[in-house]
């Protein structure tokens, strides 16, 4: 059985706290960063230590630092600037947790829901603890006013009772097939996910490199999914996903070379230049390539694993991706990155069918239809401004306002979740 539903009981946990570690990387963005690092800190737990990791920013981002004062937080700088990889690894290696946090510079972790994953962590002891995170669209011209400054609730699974799973079990064959949607939302994150330090070091690929290719949130979960290993998932969100005008997702969308929202991807590929654990291919700024050549990447540095990607299918969908999304000038170099990785490999008869395959857009049934209006029906969004103010800070304390106590209830009685959920509808009414 791939889920094994969770037995919480009412009874109190022993005592037996672990370290959980929150680590922030952060470079050019202390503006973001002060609304983000005070989500963390206003946790109130003592056995949590919150760590800033600082690619060589030039801006302010030190004096941000400097205006908390609070034993839990330590800032670390790299001294140059870094790739995102190495800055990953080198900050978790410098943690000190038996858990390990990542969230960005411009995202937010829930602080009065932090204590049932604790709880979960410290009955259950995981391999990691994944969660469906909300997302908070940072107010700018281009989001509008319809969608950008709000935050969403996701109707009675907002409480969702969690389960146990294994990534290998579960999704060895939607990673080898390239179905990618079919990963969500039950899969291991380090980034807005939680992550055992032993098996993170277990399973990494050499001592000291816990993270071996471009992208390390990516790399883990690919990985994970390949090794297998007990995880837990709750549709509850512990955090929320910051997106703004900077954030490293957008930039990687596949815009015009000259276009000025590339910045952040130009710079993250030119610091990307002198890090031995490069991805094997394809390192140009588009994501699906990206995916692709992580899966690639492992593939090739783990000898052991035996499973076949289906070629044909991981082609296809970088290909018509590009073809649909980038300007012609990046299109033609993606091609020509996949035509040289698939002579090198032998899999150019792969590429050229996928080349030739028409794309076919995925036509919705009346059954996911009818599923969709079934969600929007039971969702709402509020606007996170608060005393004037909408950042990621708003943001979360109003959504740890509306979700309340709710889901220790729910731990306590699984059953409770859609009292749970009208509770949470009530403070929302309120709210408006």
């Amino acid at each position: 059985m791939l889920y094994k539903p969770i037995n919480y009981g009412i009874k109190t946990l022993a005592v037996a706290f672990v370290k959980i570690s929150i680590i922030i990387p952060t470079r050019e963005r202390a503006d973001y960063l002060s609304y983000s690092l005070q989500t963390a800190l206003e946790i109130e737990d003592d056995n949590v230590e919150i760590i800033v990791s600082d690619n060589f920013s030039t801006d302010h981002t030190r004096d941000v630092i400097e205006k908390f004062s609070d034993k839990r937080l330590k800032y670390i700088n790299t001294g140059k600037r870094v790739s995102m990889r190495e800055n990953f690894n080198s900050a978790t290696l410098k943690s000190t947790g038996d858990y390990i946090i990542f969230f960005g510079d411009d995202d937010g972790i829930l602080p009065k829901q932090f204590k049932y994953l604790r709880r979960i962590l410290e009955k259950h002891k995981p391999d990691g603890v994944s969660w469906v995170k909300s997302t908070y669209l940072w107010p700018n011209d281009e989001y509008g006013a319809k969608t950008g400054g709000r935050i969403r609730f996701y109707g009675p699974r907002s409480y969702g009772v969690p389960y146990e799973y294994n990534p290998q079990k579960k999704h060895i064959d939607n990673l080898m097939q390239c179905r990618l949607k079919s990963l969500r939302p039950a899969t291991p994150n380090i980034y807005h996910g939680c992550v055992s330090r032993v098996f993170l070091e277990k399973n990494a690929s050499e001592k000291d490199v816990l993270f071996d290719s471009t992208i390390p949130d990516v790399n883990f979960e690919y990985r994970t999914i390949m090794l297998g290993g007990k995880f837990i998932h709750s549709d509850h969100a512990f955090s929320i996903n910051g997106d703004s005008a900077v954030s490293n997702g957008r930039a990687h969308g596949g815009y015009d070379l000259n276009d000025p929202r590339t910045k952040p991807a130009q710079k993250f590929h030119q610091e990307n230049e002198n890090d031995p654990y490069l991805n094997v291919f394809g390192n140009q700024r588009f994501t699906p390539l990206l995916l692709m050549a992580t899966l690639e990447t492992l593939r090739e540095r783990m000898p052991d694993f035996k499973h076949q990607p289906n070629m044909v299918e991981w082609y296809s969908y970088v290909y018509n991706l590009s073809k649909q999304q980038t300007p012609k000038e990046t299109f033609q170099i993606i091609v020509k990155s996949l035509k040289e990785y698939a002579a090198r490999t032998g899999t150019l008869d792969d590429f050229n069918v996928a080349e030739c395959r028409p794309y076919k857009k995925t036509k919705k049934t009346w059954g996911d239809i009818k599923a969709r209006l079934k969600l929007n029906l039971s969702t709402f969004s509020l606007s996170a401004e608060k005393d004037g103010e909408n950042t990621i800070l708003s943001a979360v304390r109003l959504y740890d306002e509306i979700l309340g106590d709710g889901y220790e209830h729910v731990l306590n009685n699984p059953k409770t979740y859609k009292t749970e959920w009208r509770k949470a509808k009530a403070r929302y009414k309120k709210a408006l």
